[in-house]
């Protein structure tokens, strides 16, 4: 049976709809175990993994606190959790992540000299500056790989430029990490950098509207939260990025053909509602990002959805472009990949 069957449909009353909207509140809770375990984990007993821990809790903590991306917030809490008991963590490989063709060779680039680096030394020399330079370039290929967000990405691989020049700056013969800290500022750097970025611009607004099963159309429950996606789309003049999402009951296929028209619904409602149809960009992801990991085939309400994201408007400082807005499924992960199916 697809999300959109052949005459399945959910008869859910307006009521209990307003409950499972209700409890998208409580969705992150699935997602956040990892990241609670690795605030609580003990420091890991060298130098580099601390510090490499720490970075990783600096990025876990905003993506889930500040931005509510569960998925990448639990994905680098498992990083961090695997430093924080001494396992030899490598850095992100550009192949395992959908990225614009235009970013891949810097990218490639980018991690051969980390890893040269690392290669030479560069994590027992300075620890610190090592964990820096590995967490920014992971910080910088997940912003790559959600492209829509310039000045993110540039904090991110300027910031990883900036760690590798002083770590391979660094004097082999000045002792472990001699004038590159203690360690005390650890965590610090993607804390600052991702912020400092974000507030450069403001911050996104995020909405979810909830569907029935089987359907494409608004109902009731997705009148408030409609309202006040279009009040915020309409005060902050910036671009609107709608991606839908549907469960895993169904073809993968269908599911992702679904998603795109629960986005499409809710641009047209939003066009209906005033807003500039150049400003309104629609994405479909299908079953891929779920916000509930459920097996195959299984009806989950969270996740048949748009999640709807009003951004700033764009400054001549960070405006490139409108980004490209994709559809169809993102390539297969390997397993065990942050978006491999559970």
């Amino acid at each position: 049976m697809n999300d959109v069957g052949h005459g399945a449909r959910d008869g859910r009353t307006f009521g209990a709809w307003m409950a499972v909207a209700a409890l998208v509140a409580l969705a992150g809770c699935s997602w956040t175990g990892d990241l609670e375990a690795l605030r609580a984990a003990p420091p890991a007993d060298d130098a580099f993994s601390r510090a490499l821990a720490a970075e990783y809790l600096a990025i876990a903590g905003y993506e889930a606190d500040e931005m509510y991306d569960w998925i990448d917030s639990r994905h680098f809490a498992r990083k961090g959790r695997r430093a924080a008991a001494g396992e030899i963590v490598a850095p992100e490989d550009p192949g395992d992540w959908t990225l614009p063709r235009a970013a891949r060779a810097g990218l490639a680039d980018g991690r051969e000299r980390l890893v040269a680096a690392f290669a030479s030394g560069a994590r027992e020399r300075a620890p610190v500056q090592a964990a820096r330079a590995q967490a920014m370039y992971d910080c910088w290929l997940e912003q790559q790989e959600e492209n829509w967000q310039t000045a993110h990405i540039a904090a991110c691989r300027d910031g990883f430029e900036a760690a590798l020049a002083a770590l391979t700056a660094a004097d082999p013969a000045s002792g472990p990490g001699k004038g590159l800290g203690t360690g005390a500022e650890t965590g610090r750097p993607v804390a600052r950098a991702l912020p400092a970025a974000r507030r450069a611009q403001a911050a996104p607004r995020r909405f979810q509207i909830f569907f029935a099963f089987d359907r494409a159309d608004l109902d009731p429950s997705a009148r408030a939260p409609l309202a006040a996606l279009a009040a915020e789309a309409r005060r902050g003049r910036g671009p609107v990025r709608l991606v839908g999402h549907a469960d895993r009951a169904g073809a993968a296929a269908y599911n992702l053909g679904l998603s795109r028209r629960r986005a499409e619904a809710v641009r047209a409602a939003l066009l209906g509602a005033g807003i500039e149809a150049d400003r309104v960009h629609v994405r479909a992801l299908g079953e891929d990002r779920p916000l509930v990991a459920t097996p195959d085939g299984v009806r989950e309400p969270r996740n048949r959805r748009v999640e709807a994201v009003v951004e700033p408007r764009p400054t001549a400082a960070n405006h490139v472009g409108s980004a490209p807005v994709g559809g169809g499924e993102r390539r297969p992960r390997p397993s065990g990949h942050r978006n491999a199916r559970d």
